[in-house]
């Protein structure tokens, strides 16, 4: 989210644009007329307002001042005054260096306590003061009179001040209109109202369109931006006769502009009760597309470039599927009219569930079956069911404010598997999320500066640091471990009755926590304690446990405890006093056709259990079935043992999921010190035999830290040959090109088997690759030469054993094609050269949209250069002297992290370290608050880094030496 906010009083330059645009009409009064404001109202004389700052100046009488006016530094409106409706009325001026939204906003408002001021939202907005109007409805239709007006800085309030010495004050319990006109920005950043530039049939052509959550309505009307402050919206939108207009709900009528030839006013019907980050508007030249939809009470659209509407059928198909499903698994029907799927060709990434017209960047709702891969369809898929999921989670009932984003987040990006799972079985979507969710988050968790799923906020930044894996991983693990501790009918049910209850208003976790214990209840389902008492313990404390299980071979005894899991345990003393213990299910086996579960309470660190069943001394035990508990398992040295024979002699006893868990938590728990590395070592060896994706994709992630750690060391050509030697039977088995008899997963694993034997160095697979590539290079517009599943890998393994005519003839195909997916796949192949003068040229084009890559593109390349072994040092260096100028074209804090995350993840000496803790100490103003826990963590790693070298590294080699195969080529 961007930082470095402020408002300002009316400039000139957003003024001149519009005069520009109106030609030979020279007054601004008249472009408040265009606003339907009412003819009594003054109009500012905004081009003469003083331009030293505000604090400084007595604009308009001494009407407004940039002081701090609260005792607090508090970021919570006050609740003496809430909203109930909004008129809402914008015209973004859509042309060439204009950056203008002309707007006027009418609030119908209810006074719930006594008081002289007004308190909302406002930033970036330039108001005209004078137009400011407070009326009691019903009365004489007449202001009361504004002593001032005033903005604190830190907190983005707008404060309307009444006058105090006459004695004006709203009443308790009466309702006032407040109403003002406005100038805002229309942005270029993907926050709030943005425009959106793009190529279409060789024309360049703008669109405008918003982003408002978390915070940023506020950047695009004055409003009470806050979650639980809902109100209806009623919207009226201006734009050109060429154009069409979007919002939340249906279009009910269009009227001319006054005196405006071409231009129109879009009115849409007034919306459902909401908050103001839902609330969506825009203008564009786009065709739409209507989907069948076996239901009559709402229609299912999907607004699309002209020139991409072969791509939109996909998302034509699933998006309708996907809402009856939700409907039918909810029970609780969808409340709006219509609902619309917009793809926004640039500016753009990612999706956002805006009720009633969700907006995603093209290369996740578009999908070309004859050029995109099969994660780009997969994608689709997830984005689709994720935001969907959201009408009810989130929008219908919304988290009551944004400490609790996870519960939104989280709990929606479980939904989604469900959803996948229904409209694309062969995705197998929530089979998947062991490794891309709960497995990802884990390691991110795993450090000491993680924080609680459920975390306080002080400043308006920091709210947009919450839209992180925490937020929304751990959230969807948590929440896959509670359906299955309760059941999946109880969950399903308890949600019902949670949307149904509360449905349209607001919620806390406390609330969700209730139903769910109702229909425990109701269900006769057995728990150890109330599920409030269970699930705080994983949400209100930061990380999760390991579980390390001590068995008794001459009895059925097991002795279990839990510890908080740490990558790394620093010696500094902290303040944190927590005691980590949790409420933790466990589930084991000796067999996996009796599964046995007890409990581990917040208050036991050991507990001894006793075996249902007789157990052998030779037979092994599982703990953690299908691993749907948040935590990892460490066993005594012989039940390792007894697992890797398992896997050695028929791996398939043991169910895939738990193949996956076994092989991540083994190398983990190596990682973190708490398993010599001979262990996860020696499970790796089964590997040869293994054919199935979730077991290869949890141990190659896995297995990623050791070549990250590796890749500058002696012993990392030990490395590469024992991973080619696991590999090559299945490479071999697999081949190099796509089957049509393929499943979903099946290709998955090719491709990313492929990849890494191609990165290792694999002579056939290199070859391969490149006479591919050759042939492409040759026949450009032969899309059947490079499969799509593998394209990705084919253009980078060319271009990085290639020189600039590969990278050149890349460069050129992402410039012209017209499918955002292929456009992704072919941008990170670039960053796979290996010559350093074109890592240098690129990361120079990140800063130059003009001849190289457009904003939301640059900050991928930069992280893609940053894993590039040849590139790291250079992006750092690049990061490094041009972080001022980064912070202020890259305005997303959370993009701005990943970068972080990126360039220093490799580092493991002490010079990396020292270079890393001076950047952050030398630019702490520049790295907003919102960064400070992405900085920090970033340092952590590296730390974390340091020590696996001085205690891992020669174990490894060691082990390496001694199993080291015959070099594979």
């Amino acid at each position: 989210m961007s930082g470095g906010l402020h408002l300002t009083v009316t400039k000139c330059r957003a003024f001149g644009f519009i005069l520009v645009f109106i030609g030979s009409i020279m007054t601004v009064g008249l472009s408040v007329y265009f606003l339907a404001v009412r003819p009594n109202y003054p109009a500012a004389n905004s081009c003469s307002s003083p331009k030293r700052p505000l604090s400084q100046s007595n604009f308009l009488g001494g009407l407004w001042s940039n002081k701090s006016v609260l005792v607090e530094n508090v970021i919570r409106l006050p609740r003496t005054v809430l909203p109930r409706h909004y008129d809402v009325r914008l015209w973004p001026i859509l042309e060439k260096g204009n950056s203008t939204v002309l707007g006027r906003v009418t609030i119908d408002v209810q006074c719930l306590q006594s008081t002289d001021r007004i308190v909302l939202h406002s930033s970036d907005i330039n108001v005209d003061l004078k137009s400011v109007q407070v009326i009691e409805r019903g009365a004489v239709e007449e202001s009361l009179f504004i002593e001032g007006v005033d903005y604190e800085t830190v907190t983005e309030f707008l404060v309307i001040r009444l006058n105090v010495e006459r004695k004006v004050k709203l009443a308790k319990g009466t309702n006032y209109t407040l109403s003002m006109n406005f100038v805002a920005n229309l942005t270029d950043t993907s926050a709030g109202f943005f425009r959106s530039v793009y190529i279409e049939d060789g024309v360049e052509r703008y669109m405008a369109v918003s982003q408002m959550e978390p915070t940023d309505a506020r950047r695009v009307f004055p409003c009470f931006d806050e979650p639980n402050m809902k109100a209806i919206f009623t919207v009226t939108l201006g734009r050109h006769r060429d154009m069409m207009a979007l919002s939340n709900m249906p279009l009910i009528n269009t009227t001319k502009m006054n005196g405006m030839e071409d231009f129109y006013w879009d009115h849409f019907a007034p919306s459902l009760l909401m908050s103001t980050y839902l609330v969506a508007f825009a203008v564009a030249n786009f065709t739409k597309i209507e989907a069948d939809v076996d239901n009559s009470n709402w229609k299912f659209n999907i607004y699309v470039r002209t020139s991409a509407i072969s791509q939109a059928q996909y998302a034509k198909v699933i998006g309708p599927k996907t809402q009856t499903f939700y409907e039918n698994y909810f029970q609780v029907p969808f409340p709006l009219p219509k609902q619309d799927l917009m793809a926004i060709p640039s500016a753009f990434v990612g999706a956002m569930e805006n009720w009633g017209l969700l907006t995603f960047g093209e290369s996740v709702l578009l999908y070309d079956e004859d050029v995109s891969s099969l994660d780009d369809r997969q994608t689709v898929v997830e984005l689709v069911t994720h935001e969907l999921a959201h009408q009810w989670f989130g929008n219908l009932v919304t988290m009551d404010w944004w400490t609790e984003l996870w519960l939104k987040e989280g709990f929606t990006s479980y939904v989604e598997c469900l959803g996948a799972d229904f409209v694309d079985p062969s995705l197998e979507r929530l089979q998947q999320f062991v490794t891309s969710g709960l497995q990802t988050v884990m390691r991110l968790d795993a450090l000491e500066s993680s924080h609680p799923i459920s975390i306080l906020v002080n400043h308006p930044d920091e709210i947009g640091e919450l839209f992180n894996d925490i937020s929304y991983k751990k959230g969807a693990a948590i929440t896959r471990m509670l359906a299955s501790f309760i059941g999946d009918q109880s969950f399903r049910d308890g949600l019902t009755y949670y949307l149904r209850i509360h449905q349209y208003g607001n919620a806390v976790q406390d609330d969700l926590w209730n139903a769910f214990d109702k229909q425990a209840k109701l269900d006769r389902i057995f728990l150890p304690t109330k599920v409030k008492t269970i699930m705080d313990t994983w949400t209100v404390k930061m990380g999760f446990p390991v579980i390390t299980v001590q068995r008794d071979y001459m009895s059925r005894n097991i002795s279990v405890t839990q510890k908080r899991f740490l990558i790394r345990k620093s010696n500094s003393t902290t303040a944190d006093t927590t005691v980590y213990l949790w409420w933790v299910p466990l589930t084991y086996t000796a067999d996996f056709e009796t599964i046995e579960t007890n409990w581990l309470a917040d208050n036991q660190s050991s507990k001894n259990l006793t075996l249902e069943s007789e157990i052998g001394m030779n037979n092994w035990i599982i703990f953690n079935i299908n691993e749907t508990g948040y935590y990892r398992v460490n066993y005594d040295a012989h039940n390792w043992k007894l697992i890797a024979q398992q896997l050695m002699t028929n791996h398939t006893v043991i169910s895939v999921i738990n193949r996956a868990q076994i092989m991540n938590d083994a190398l983990n728990l190596a990682r973190a010190g708490l398993l010599h590395y001979e262990t996860p070592l020696n499970l790796t060896k089964y590997l040869e035999r293994e054919v199935e994706f979730l077991p290869w994709e949890s141990t190659l992630t896995a297995l990623s830290y050791l070549n990250s750690m590796m890749q500058r060391t002696p012993g990392y050509g030990l490395l590469k040959n024992y991973v080619m030697k696991l590999l090559l039977p299945l490479y071999n088995s697999l081949g190099f090109v796509h089957r049509t008899s393929d499943s979903h997963l099946t290709g998955k694993l090719r491709r990313k088997v492929v990849q890494c034997i191609c990165f290792m160095g694999h002579k056939d697979c290199i070859t391969r690759a490149i006479e591919s590539y050759s042939q492409w290079m040759a026949d450009p517009g032969n899309i059947t030469i490079v499969p799509s599943v593998v394209k990705g890998v084919v253009a980078c393994t060319a271009i990085r054993h290639g020189g600039e005519l590969e990278w050149n003839f890349a460069f050129k195909r992402f410039r012209e094609s017209n499918v955002a997916s292929e456009k992704a796949t072919l941008l990170s192949s670039l960053t796979c050269t290996q010559e350093s003068w074109i890592l240098a040229k690129m990361l120079e084009m990140c800063l130059n949209p003009a001849v190289g890559f457009r904003t939301q593109d640059a900050l991928d390349v930069i992280k893609t250069l940053a894993e590039n072994p040849i590139g790291r040092f250079m992006t750092f260096n690049f990061v490094r002297e041009k972080w001022p100028e980064m912070t202020k074209i890259f305005n997303s804090i959370h993009s701005l992290a990943h970068v972080f995350e990126s360039m220093t993840k490799s580092f493991n000496t002490d010079m990396e370290l020292k270079e890393l803790s001076d950047f952050v100490g030398k630019n702490k103003e520049l790295l907003v608050s919102a960064m400070t826990r992405s900085t920090q963590q970033s340092i952590d790693r590296v730390r974390s880094n340091l020590s696996w070298m001085r205690q891992n590294y020669q174990q490894v080699v060691n082990w390496l030496q001694q199993n080291n195969p015959a070099t594979s080529t």
